[in-house]
């Protein structure tokens, strides 16, 4: 019989094939999460896509992939982890093959969120493996690991993207970002049929299909107009939708209360909210998320359409910033040891001084100014997103029940996916709203300095909450307590059930 975990009394190495199959499906996922972030201004160039349709298919991802985020991990406990694991990255595969095949925007939108959908699936699968096949200090070094291949699997994607974009290979252009990695996610698929164990089916209890169908909702009727008013000329059907949303969230929460007294196990569960960490923390998160997704997809946008870089050009540019962001998440841990909550301040003011040198870094040029004169800045934001990522983290599940764990982690990820989404569509408003119709360098830096600016206002606000966050006395050579140790490197969407 198939068991969910091996034997405890052997600690299982990392040189584990199932460890080494795991990372390769995750290196897999993130090397074309990357390599689409090269792909936006061929995209509206090969499909003649608007700008509003470019936030779209930017934002797509994160979104879909928020809302099943929870429910999937649920799934995979229900009816088998590896089970889960095989249907969604074959689905993600799937979505590589719709959108390298688009013959317009539209289809290449539905492939984008199904993409989305799949990723959602596939990721709490993978972490559930490793919770399984590995225990104490090595499941910590198993997450490290797996945190570091994710990092330079996105850094490569970006690389590879870009090069293959820019040759325009047979004529492709932007369909390069996703091309290469099919084949490549077949043989890793069947490599996994092969190595990955069965697991048993457990229990994942009631699933909040209804709540996750209104959270869906809600976060159309805020995104959509945020997307489109601009091009609509802000009519007031666009104004009325958008004032829905809060009414229709406040419907969700409503919902949400009613099935924890009925005793359902919810989507949100409003108890955890209680808790002072948990209730400021998430705030912070949804700070964090606008600032970590919006910011650096209108830079890249800045440097191939402003100062006309090609994909290979702006992917060597970017890449120090998810090179950098890997090195700010390890030093979270030293910082929380010594700082405790004011950790995240200085990740906060990381986020505000890393704003600022975007800001200043057209006077360094001395009226010459060059996309590389961006690099310190560059690197700079991503070191400080990891760093406050990972604290942020650390901090909302500091004191949340064991009980609560998997629930609590589940909410605060998808927190930080949903409001990445969001944040393209708010930003979007601020950086397409300076440009307007002007293809000019000048515009396109216009509309950068703006999403700065709010960037700055979202750290100083991000920063004052800190004050709202429970003291944390900083013992020498203790670490910060948290419910779970690997939390502070990847959520756990599972709870007890590992």
């Amino acid at each position: 019989m198939p068991t969910d975990a091996p034997s405890t009394s052997t600690p299982v190495s990392l040189r584990n094939g199932v460890f080494a199959v795991v990372i390769a499906l995750q290196f897999v996922l993130v090397l074309v999460n990357g390599s689409t972030t090269m792909a936006l201004p061929g995209i509206r160039d090969g499909l003649n896509a608007t700008n509003s349709e470019l936030q779209w298919y930017a934002s797509l991802f994160a979104l879909t992939f928020s809302l099943v985020l929870v429910l999937s991990g649920r799934l995979g406990d229900l009816f088998g982890t590896r089970r889960l694991l095989m249907i969604g990255f074959a689905a993600l595969v799937a979505s590589w093959i719709l959108s390298a095949a688009s013959p317009n925007i539209y289809f290449l939108l539905v492939a984008r969120a199904l993409q989305g959908i799949a990723g959602g699936v596939t990721s709490p699968q993978l972490s559930a493996m490793i919770q399984r096949t590995f225990t104490g200090h090595t499941r910590t070094r198993a997450f490290s690991v797996f945190l570091m291949f994710a990092g330079g699997g996105f850094m490569l994607g970006q690389l590879s993207a870009g090069a293959l974009t820019n040759a325009n290979l047979f004529g492709a252009g932007w369909r390069w970002a996703y091309l290469p990695f099919i084949p490549i996610g077949v043989v890793v698929w069947l490599i996994a049929a092969k190595v990955l164990p069965a697991t048993k089916p457990g229990t994942a209890g009631q699933l909040d299909i209804t709540g996750a169908a209104v959270l869906a909702v809600v976060a159309f009727f805020l995104m959509f107009p945020l997307i489109q008013g601009r091009n609509a000329g802000w009519p007031v059907w666009i104004l009325l939708m958008l004032a829905c949303s809060v009414p229709l969230f406040l419907a969700f929460i409503r919902y949400e209360r009613n099935l924890v007294r009925k005793g359902g196990d919810p989507l949100v569960n409003p108890i955890l909210f209680a808790i002072r960490s948990f209730r400021i923390g998430n705030i912070i998160t949804l700070l964090v998320g606008l600032l970590a997704t919006a910011g650096p997809v209108y830079l890249i946008l800045t440097i191939q359409l402003g100062f006309d870089k090609n994909p290979l050009q702006a992917a060597i540019l970017t890449c120090p910033m998810p090179f950098a962001n890997m090195f700010g998440s390890l030093a979270a841990a030293p910082l929380l040891r010594r700082y405790g909550r004011g950790a995240v301040v200085i990740g906060a003011a990381l986020n505000g001084l890393a704003a600022a040198a975007v800001l200043f870094a057209d006077r360094v040029g001395a009226g010459s100014f060059e996309a590389w004169h961006l690099l310190p800045a560059i690197a700079l934001i991503g070191f400080a997103l990891g760093i406050s990522i990972a604290v942020t983290i650390a901090f909302v599940l500091s004191e949340v029940p064991h009980e609560y764990a998997g629930a609590a982690s589940g909410v605060q990820a998808t927190g930080l996916q949903l409001s990445g989404a969001i944040g393209i569509a708010v930003l979007g408003v601020a950086y397409w709203g300076r440009i307007g119709g002007s293809e000019e360098l000048s515009a396109y830096i216009d509309g950068i300095n703006a999403v700065m600016w709010v960037s700055i206002g979202l750290a100083i606000i991000e920063a004052g909450l800190v004050f709202f966050l429970p003291k944390h006395k900083s013992v020498p050579n203790e670490d910060f307590v948290l419910s779970d140790p690997e939390l502070l490197v990847m959520p756990d969407l599972h709870g007890d059930n590992v």
